[in-house]
């Protein structure tokens, strides 16, 4: 059974689950894709409602800029701090399931935590990513800077960070920040192919593989509790439906358990 349904959110952010893929869209390209107070709210609570069903999130966006990062008029009048937006990409990156982003605009500023902030990442060739806090007089989100320095390496974030210098996205692919860079024309045919097929692998497994390996990441492996998963994953009937499912030469169907 097919599961299609949307959550009311506003006219910047649209966000849908259909079957076992949850999207968020932001759609306010006049205003670059900037994030205020209310979307984050809205883009909190939509990841709270997504069903345990759902294998992958994925976060894409209209117009020509992916995200211009956090309303600064609102940073500007008080009404919104940066540890608002680090709370949206935290709550992001703490996902059980994997997300992907998939960047068809340039990134600005706090754009490039929302982008890092997933699992994995699909860019267009021609654009770029520039994070200028250091020109206004702001410390890039402490996470942000730990998460990106995690995918990038020191050298490039200290490019990024403190020269606010702008960095195409074919130069970004050479330190892992894309893990499929395509040209524009193919975009809709790859991110297809892509969401399907990270949709349709064995739910159990995905989860036991990310959460061992967000483990490591974040210095808090426990080889025991690591142990646990990898054997409820050797235990279950997704192991048998897979397994069947080669015998017989046919697609697999997971159910979680």
């Amino acid at each position: 059974m097919q599961l299609h349904w949307s959550l009311e959110m506003t006219d910047a952010i649209r966000f849908e689950v259909k079957d076992t893929v949850a999207e968020l869209c932001l759609c306010a390209p006049e205003r670059r894709n900037a994030i205020g107070s209310r979307e984050i709210a809205l883009v909190k609570a939509a990841i709270d409602s997504i069903p345990d069903t759902c294998r992958l999130f994925v976060i894409r966006s209209e117009g020509s800029v992916f995200c211009a990062g956090a309303n600064l008029k609102e940073i500007t009048d008080g009404s919104m701090e940066g540890d608002d937006f680090q709370s949206m990409t935290n709550a992001i990156a703490s996902l059980t399931m994997p997300s992907l982003a998939i960047v068809e605009g340039d990134v600005f500023g706090g754009g490039a935590e929302l982008l890092f902030s997933c699992d994995f990442r699909l860019g267009v060739t021609g654009k770029h990513l520039k994070i200028p806090a250091a020109a206004v007089g702001l410390c890039y989100p402490v996470e942000g800077i730990e998460r990106m320095t995690q995918r990038l390496g020191s050298t490039l974030v200290r490019k990024l960070l403190l020269t606010t210098e702008s960095v195409s996205f074919e130069e970004l692919a050479q330190h892992s920040a894309f893990d499929w860079l395509i040209s524009s024309a193919e975009v809709d045919a790859h991110s297809e192919a892509l969401i399907a097929r990270l949709s349709g692998l064995a739910p159990l497994s995905v989860t036991a593989m990310l959460a061992i390996i967000k483990s490591v990441e974040e210095g808090r492996f426990d080889r025991v509790a690591a142990q646990r998963l990898a054997d409820s994953c050797s235990e279950s009937e997704d192991l048998s439906e897979g397994l069947l499912a080669i015998r017989e030469k046919r697609a697999p169907v997971f159910n979680r358990r």
